[in-house]
């Protein structure tokens, strides 16, 4: 699974609900220890130092021993983490900024998203739409309030962001789960939609049957992570099992739901549906 490089696009940066006051550690694929209580980091808005992406992570951590693993796995449930979304705390996303798997995704307008299909073959109908509504909660303490607009503009641009993508989830501006259905609306008629395609240098795909067919044996080889881990495969940890085997998109085996774990997998088109 080798080769795996990625280019990501921060031009531009959304409105934040949030400003900072601290530094999270350093995740444990960038070497750092990162150990905390597991509290969640107040009025922060994430940065390079704070939620630190590791080139080619998903390569890093399938290459990582068990060892490795399971001392990550054991420190993302202790690490202190910036207040993301309001899935802030789920153990996915604990695994995902622990690890690393904090890159951006490229963003390209209308006319180089639509070169960028062409020069990869990719076609019309392989396009991704994520329709997101309006938010409007509390988390720790810390009120947020964003439109549709806002949504879409922080799954594009902004490290303020869910950026782990729990198999079963549904986290405001997360892009947890995609529907390849050629860029249409999926839903909120006073919503927004972003659109997006998988980057074929980044996208790293398996199907749900066959990552449940494939971690067993797996799991043999790496006891020490699958004891941190959990034994018993759930959507609360087979995005977790996913990445460290070196996967970043679950592909549906019923539809066309594909549930990205990792932003970097995706290209944005700028416009929206």
């Amino acid at each position: 699974m080798g080769g795996r490089g990625s280019k990501y696009s921060a031009s531009a940066q959304s409105p934040q609900p949030a400003t900072a006051t601290q530094a999270a550690p350093q995740s444990a694929a960038g070497g750092g220890a990162g150990m905390g209580n597991g509290q969640l980091i107040q009025n922060q808005v994430p940065d390079a130092n704070n939620t630190p992406a590791i080139p080619d992570v998903t390569g890093t951590l399938a290459n990582m021993t068990d060892d490795q693993l399971a001392a990550l796995m054991n420190q993302s449930k202790t690490i202190d983490m910036p207040n993301h979304l309001n899935d802030a705390v789920d153990a996915t996303q604990k695994f995902v900024y622990a690890s690393g798997a904090n890159g951006m995704p490229t963003v390209l307008d209308d006319t180089q998203f639509s070169q960028f299909m062409k020069a990869n073959n990719i076609p019309q109908s392989d396009v991704m739409a994520r329709s997101v509504g309006s938010a409007d909660y509390t988390i720790n303490n810390v009120h947020v309030r964003l439109s549709p607009d806002q949504i879409t503009q922080m799954m594009k641009y902004s490290q303020l962001n869910y950026v782990g993508g729990k198999h079963g989830g549904n986290v405001y501006g997360s892009g947890t789960y995609f529907d390849k259905n050629g860029g249409r609306n999926t839903g909120y008629a006073n919503g927004a939609t972003a659109i997006a395609v998988l980057n074929p240098k980044t996208a790293h795909v398996i199907s749900k049957n066959t990552l449940q067919n494939q971690i067993p044996a797996w799991a043999t080889k790496h006891p020490k992570f699958v004891a941190a881990v959990g034994r018993r495969v759930t959507s609360d940890n087979i995005s977790i099992y996913a990445l460290a085997m070196g996967y970043n998109v679950i592909r549906s085996d019923y539809n066309d739901y594909h549930n990205v774990i990792d932003r970097s997998a995706l290209v944005y088109r700028q416009s929206n549906a």
